[in-house]
């Protein structure tokens, strides 16, 4: 297993040259970057910019993942530099980056069913919840979608792996796998999101693992809250996501997986206690539910022992204050447990 560092969530400047963010990931210990796109790496997918990125991390010791984007066909007008990549012809668009990304060698791709809508309130801020559209229409039609990128994925050799992202279940991915196939479908799993969706993530390790492809690595404490739990970000090794588990179940199936460290700040509610959040989870599984609850309640008692932070004054610091050493907390912890693992290749 290798580990390497997200590029859109604080890591450095977005529009900094991928040589330039490639260097600054070595030299911070990281083994690779992981940009969701390969337009962020070439605007116009320029196959000689692409090799020269490729090259360039090659020359390194370093790997470049990359994602694809969101595959939901009702939010892909949220990415208009895709639809302007295909004039217009969104599916056109990602062929041209699956082609792309194989040109590169890069076959194992993260795709998202949705993104998160800051500028909303309450449920709104998920596209599950949305009134337009039901979440299972938006299922069906992303499965409708990813079945007809099948040719594609097959003559490239590439896969699209959908992230446990903040609108959708594990359950839910693992049915869309079933009926695309795995060999062109897996899971890119996020080990603090799932929380978000009442999932606990050791058991989602657990139904997940011969289908994960991509590991995006960040962890989270919980509380509660008068409508459920509160779940907010913290580093790998500062929150209650078991890692060492979690590595362990992974390596039976893919021990060459490269973990991205995603880190950042922020809260994310899981309201158990609404029965309109309960109904639009029906795959909720009691079991998973009290083992968050529990952990809460460890949290809580450690937050009063002054173990963790209070969660209110944590978030006051913005990311960037706090950037150096969550990383390098997150970095220590998991080169930590792979060599302890002895999951770590010389």
């Amino acid at each position: 297993m290798k580990i390497g560092v997200d590029m859109h969530h604080g890591f450095i400047n977005e529009d900094v040259p991928v040589e330039q963010a490639l260097e600054r990931a070595k030299a911070e210990g990281f083994e690779g970057i992981y940009y969701k796109s390969p337009l962020s790496i070439s605007s116009s997918l320029d196959m000689g910019e692409l090799k020269s990125a490729i090259d360039c991390a090659n020359d390194m010791g370093l790997y470049i993942d990359l994602g694809i984007g969101r595959v939901n066909p009702f939010n892909t007008n949220e990415t208009p530099d895709v639809w302007l990549l295909g004039g217009g012809d969104y599916k056109l668009a990602i062929e041209k980056m699956l082609f792309a990304a194989a040109h590169m060698g890069v076959k194992e791709l993260v795709g998202v069913t949705a993104g998160w809508k800051e500028m909303h309130s309450g449920y709104h801020v998920y596209d599950r919840f949305r009134t337009d559209v039901t979440w299972q229409d938006q299922l069906m039609a992303t499965t409708k979608f990813l079945k007809s990128l099948v040719p594609v994925l097959k003559e490239t050799g590439t896969r699209i792996n959908l992230e446990t992202h903040e609108e959708i279940t594990s359950y839910e991915i693992l049915r869309i796998i079933e009926e695309v196939g795995e060999d062109v479908i897996g899971v890119t799993f996020d080990t603090a999101n799932v929380v978000a969706r009442g999932e606990d993530p050791v058991a989602v390790a657990e139904r997940t693992a011969p289908y994960v492809h991509q590991v995006h690595a960040k962890d989270c404490i919980l509380y509660f809250s008068d409508t459920g739990l509160v779940r907010q970000v913290k580093p790998p090794g500062q929150g209650i996501v078991d890692f060492e588990k979690i590595i362990k179940i992974l390596n039976q199936h893919q021990p060459n997986l490269h973990l991205q460290v995603e880190d950042h700040k922020g809260l994310m509610h899981c309201d158990i206690f609404v029965q309109e959040w309960r109904d639009s989870h029906p795959d909720l599984n009691i079991g998973e539910v009290a083992e968050l609850v529990k952990m809460a309640r460890i949290c809580e008692q450690r937050i009063q022992q002054n173990i963790y932070p209070d969660p209110h004054e944590y978030e006051k610091p913005s990311y960037y204050d706090q950037r150096n050493e969550r990383l390098e907390h997150a970095r220590e912890h998991l080169f930590g447990l792979l060599h302890e693992l002895g999951k770590k290749k010389n």
